[in-house]
C-alpha cells in the first residue's frame, strides 16, 4: 500500500519538482528573516504551522523586505 502511495506521487512529475522547491525556498526564506522568535528553522516552521499569529508575522516580515516588481 504505501508503495502504491508513493508511485502515484504527483510531486515527482512534469515541472512539479521544480515548483515545490521554489515554493520551500520562499518558505524557508520567510522563516529566515523572521526575526521576533530567535530560534532554529525547524522550531520556528513548527510554530507556525501551530500558531496562526506566529504565521502572519513571518508572513509580514517576508514581505516588508521584497522589493517591488517593476
Amino acid at each position: 500500500m504505501l508503495l502504491s502511495t508513493l508511485d502515484e506521487c504527483r510531486i515527482r512529475s512534469l515541472h512539479s519538482p521544480q515548483n515545490f522547491a521554489l515554493l520551500r525556498r520562499i518558505a524557508l526564506n520567510a522563516l529566515e528573516r523572521e526575526s521576533s522568535f530567535r530560534r532554529s528553522i525547524r522550531q520556528k516552521s513548527r510554530r507556525a504551522a501551530m500558531n496562526d499569529r506566529y504565521m502572519l508575522s513571518v508572513l509580514a516580515a517576508a514581505l516588508s523586505n521584497s522589493v517591488p516588481l517593476p
